[in-house]
């Protein structure tokens, strides 16, 4: 996977995509509101644990992060089979 602050500046798509509030994920994965406020904002001082919560709940919810290439950045896609 790409760095976590990339991966942070998906959560924000991830989350839209996977049709939860800031409420509903942070719940999901075990942290504060303002967790997921400041993961989506690519806060540096959030923990890398906490990144790693919201990433698994979001996984949970189908959506899948789609590494970067030499020809196009990281994504993110929902799962067909989820």
């Amino acid at each position: 996977m790409d760095t976590i602050p990339s991966l942070m500046r998906l959560i924000k798509a991830a989350r839209a995509l996977a049709g939860a509030s800031q409420d509903e994920l942070a719940q999901e994965a075990g942290v504060s509101r303002q967790i997921v406020i400041r993961v989506e904002a690519a806060d540096e001082t959030v923990t890398v644990d906490a990144v790693e919560k919201v990433r698994a709940a979001l996984e949970r919810r189908s959506v899948v992060f789609i590494p970067s290439t030499a020809e196009r950045g990281p994504g993110v896609a929902l799962s067909k089979t989820g």
